[in-house]
């Protein structure tokens, strides 16, 4: 924005703030990193009478690490509020501005956003779309803004209160249980969110469908080959052997709510604000399901599978020592997965399997965890990433407490496209209540491709 431009001193002062916020976040992972030096250079002096070194002293020095990551974390948590909180004034304030000066989006952006409005919108009808052509759609970008429009204003003040044009528009984007389709700007955070909840949907592989399941072809067995040449004859006559794999999604609700304060308050980017609160139910909910639920109303999650090296089953790897983790148990299940998963595995475990992990040394004297203090340099443990999720188990005896697999290949989320909104002022009095409903499914697809680790009883 020009110099001279009405409101550039306003969005100046909030993209400074919000370029502070960066600068503070990497100062503290300088600190960290400093501090995990510190403490690895302690080890390594004491190197030589570590057999004499309290175990009690070891461990405070592996929680002193996680607790730093944590406090950390904590600090990242709040800069994402405040930048949040900066970039809604920036969007409000943008907003009450003419066009000319607040600027607008490509038109081939929100052409593509019409198209995936039209495409909610009938699977949210029932009506059946191929998600991936939808050659019969043309883009609509006004009827794109009165419903973005409407649907903003259904948020805040409700159906009864709106203006017939937003009504008109609204009711092009209700469902047949009188919810209305999410805007694309608000299902887009909802979504965003979800990957940063919670590492397994960032992870797995994921599909978007407008049917009630997914059909996968799965080729359990590799097809016979071999080589010929113009006067060979080919004698292999093997054929694949292929499995059909049903996913279905089932339905995810939460209710959020909502002061009328808050809603009247226009300085509140209300879409944000609710797009935060419906991401984080769902986030915690669904990564549950996709670890341990049991396929019965909610995705299948990848521990529930039997014991075994079959279609259908997931193999798990004896960890060695009682109610306890091992660097061998960890060697033995990094090289029970084949090579062409190996290479791109990542672990996945409970933090507190973390801080246990990183008191252990292989065969050499070497720690088998390496720190890492960003998602694109991140911790190892014998040199493949590791991950942290809470969904996971803790140490037990007969617990599936660790995952190796390349989870693209091993696990698939299926999303059945769009997101609805019912508003309901009466049930919470004096609240109001925002009943969010989406599908989702979730099956282990690969059982070569994963392997867990169970603690031994």
């Amino acid at each position: 924005m020009p110099e001279n431009t009405p409101g550039s001193e306003v969005t100046e002062e909030i993209l400074k703030e919000i370029k502070d916020l960066g600068s503070n976040t990497e100062k503290n992972y300088e600190e960290l990193s400093k501090s995990v030096h510190t403490i690895q250079d302690d080890v390594k002096r004491n190197e030589e009478g570590l057999k004499n070194i309290d175990t009690s002293k070891m461990a405070k020095l592996a929680e002193d690490i996680t607790l730093r990551q944590e406090a950390l974390d904590k600090v990242n948590q709040e800069n994402e509020v405040k930048l949040n909180s900066r970039f809604d004034k920036l969007e409000v304030f943008l907003k009450k501005m003419p066009t000319s000066l607040a600027g607008s989006e490509s038109k081939s952006d929100l052409e593509k956003e019409s198209i995936e409005l039209q495409k909610c919108i009938m699977v949210a009808k029932g009506h059946t779309v191929n998600i991936h052509t939808a050659k019969s759609l043309v883009p609509d970008i006004e009827a794109l803004k009165a419903h973005n429009e409407a649907a903003n204003a259904f948020l805040r003040v409700g159906k009864d209160n709106m203006n017939p044009d937003q009504q008109r528009a609204l009711l092009a984007g209700s469902d047949a249980d009188g919810g209305i389709t999410v805007p694309q700007a608000m299902s887009s955070r909802i979504l965003t969110r979800l990957f940063e909840t919670d590492p397994i949907r960032d992870l797995a592989a994921s599909e978007k469908i407008t049917s009630d399941s997914l059909d996968m072809m799965i080729d359990a067995e590799e097809a016979g080959a071999e080589w010929q040449s113009e006067t060979i004859i080919t004698t292999n006559e093997d054929t694949p052997v292929f499995k059909k794999l049903n996913i279905p999604v089932h339905e995810l609700a939460t209710r959020p709510l909502a002061t009328q304060r808050l809603l009247e308050d226009s300085g509140i980017n209300i879409e944000r604000w609710l797009a935060n609160k419906i991401a984080d139910r769902f986030g915690r909910t669904e990564a549950a399901a996709f670890v341990s639920g049991n396929g019965t109303g909610k995705p299948r999650g990848f521990l529930t599978y039997d014991n075994g090296t079959d279609f259908g089953e997931v193999e798990q790897v004896n960890m060695g020592a009682a109610a306890a983790i091992t660097a061998d148990g960890f060697a033995e299940i990094k090289y029970s997965l084949i090579e062409q998963y190996l290479n791109r595995g990542t672990w996945l475990m409970n933090r507190s399997t973390v801080l246990a992990t990183l008191l252990l040394k292989d065969g050499t004297g070497n720690y088998i965890w390496r720190r890492g203090l960003s998602d694109k340099e991140p911790s190892t443990i014998l040199g493949l990433p590791m991950r942290m999720s809470t969904s996971m188990p803790t140490i037990a005896a007969n617990s599936l407490s660790v995952a190796l697999a390349d989870w693209k290949e091993s696990y698939m989320i299926v999303d059945r496209l769009g997101i609805t909104i019912q508003r309901d002022p009466f049930t919470k009095k004096p609240f109001i209540e925002f009943y969010t409903r989406k599908r989702v499914g979730g099956s282990v697809t690969n059982s070569l491709a994963i392997k867990l680790g169970k603690i031994a009883v």
